[in-house]
């Protein structure tokens, strides 16, 4: 790889240029259909900072970060030698028989940097298999059945994580049967919210209000509910942040009726909002936070649920995780990302990011007619396209050709299932940023002209 990062994109061929064009045929030979469907149209040579080379040569500016799971851009050094120094000392071990050093001073950190009332956690291997550690946890601490989720959020696709969620109902659908004891509000959603003002006497927020004299009263005894989990903003969901009413009247019914406050930080957390986790930035107490993705530092993969002592120390005759939860170089991994977080500048960095990326696309907002809603948060930005400003039905068409028109120029972002949304990492330099919101607005221009 030759090419010089701050140089990207530099695009030679349309994709799929005809090495991914043969590679992804003959992968779809052997594939599972949905993957291979899925897959973008080209095929990664390698990584680096905040690029991705295809075999045909094109260098991609990366605004997906692996899914958010990437926050230091890819393969840096200073994450990979300790993992690989832990590979070499210790290979891969099941955590839950044998335990090395690194697993207690992975532990100290997490406890040492989340709410103080966070004072216990557990291993898993994933985001995915923490909210599921997360839920059975909650409902064995307290002896309720049902958990309360958000339409509109995204907690993973196994059985339970799919079904508790509700971003896109594929995602969950098969399977939603096969998994009772969720119930789904509205996520909090000023763009799009079906609330009115909250009302007089209530709560001073729409969708707690909602909770309270609807779900409550109608569908669910506030006496069944072991507790909510939420996201403290929608990650791929589009970037939505609740209203400040929102947040402590969520958390006083919670402890009117004894139910437990799940936070899943699996894509907000590790410095992505502009702080070390977003729940630094809500007025929450949170009983439960959910870890992953960035955890590893896009090195290794890797998982955590933090918990009260109420939560997590009352009860031990629960079975969790999986074999290969916290390895030892997934530890190691974690740990040097942590300590690259906490240096000077690169959190300061993020919201540099924010406020450019802000400037940006709300300036794309005013001269295209297509885009309904912009949102930004740290190196979180959604763009929602409509057919119309004032009626705002979603435009997903326009969407994944904007999307399309920007793969074309070597822009490399997430056209999800309600926006289009950039996620570069944490230090992707702000000329870049720059350059990026340069080919979105070359892309919509192409479509809608």
């Amino acid at each position: 790889m030759s090419y010089n990062p701050l140089d990207a994109p530099q695009m030679r061929v349309s994709p799929p240029g005809p090495k991914s064009r043969e590679l992804l045929d003959r992968q779809s030979k052997y594939l599972y259909a949905g993957l291979s469907e899925g897959l973008t149209p080209f095929v990664v040579a390698g990584k680096r900072d905040w690029c991705v080379e295809d075999v045909d040569g094109n260098v991609y500016l990366d605004m997906v970060s692996a899914s958010a799971s990437v926050p230091l851009g890819a393969g840096p050094e200073e994450l990979i030698a300790p993992a690989a120094e832990a590979m070499r000392r210790f290979g891969n071990e099941d955590t839950h028989a044998l335990t090395t050093p690194l697993v207690g001073d992975l532990a100290e950190l997490l406890i040492e940097i989340t709410p103080a009332n966070l004072t216990r956690l557990d291993i898993a291997l994933n985001g995915t298999e923490a909210i599921e550690i997360a839920v059975r946890m909650m409902r064995r601490a307290t002896g309720r059945p049902i958990v309360l989720g958000f339409l509109g959020g995204y907690h993973g696709e196994s059985i339970a994580t799919a079904a508790l969620g509700a971003e896109e109902n594929s995602i969950s659908q098969g399977v939603r049967s096969l998994a009772p004891g969720f119930a789904h509000v509205p996520y909090p959603n000023a763009y799009r919210s079906p609330f009115a003002a909250p009302r007089p006497g209530g709560t001073g927020d729409s969708t707690v209000d909602f909770i309270r004299d609807h779900l409550l009263f109608h569908a669910v005894d506030p006496g069944d509910v072991a507790g909510v989990v939420i996201e403290p903003m929608l990650g791929s969901g589009g970037v939505i942040s609740p209203p400040d009413t929102f947040w402590k009247p969520l958390r006083a019914l919670c402890d009117e009726f004894g139910w437990l406050l799940c936070l899943d930080e699996v894509k907000t957390g590790m410095g992505r909002t502009g702080t070390m986790f977003a729940l630094e930035q809500i007025d929450a107490a949170p009983d439960i936070v959910c870890l992953g993705k960035a955890l590893g530092g896009g090195v290794m993969p890797i998982g955590a649920v933090l918990g009260t002592d109420a939560v997590m120390n009352s009860f031990a005759d629960l079975s969790t995780g999986s074999t290969w939860s916290w390895l030892p170089a997934s530890c190691a991994a974690a740990i040097a990302t942590i300590h690259r977080l906490r240096e000077p500048g690169v959190l300061e960095h993020v919201r540099d990011i924010e406020g450019a990326l802000a400037k940006g696309l709300h300036g794309l907002r005013q001269s295209h007619a297509c885009i309904g809603d912009v949102r930004v948060r740290g190196c979180f930005a959604a763009i929602e396209f409509v057919a119309n400003q004032d009626t705002r039905e979603r435009a997903l068409d326009v969407q994944h050709a904007v999307a399309r028109a920007c793969l074309d120029r070597g822009l490399l972002a997430d056209s999800s299932t309600t926006s289009y949304n950039i996620q570069p990492s944490l230090v992707t330099p702000l000329a870049l940023i720059d350059r990026a919101v340069s080919i979105v607005d070359a892309a919509i221009t192409e479509v809608t002209s």
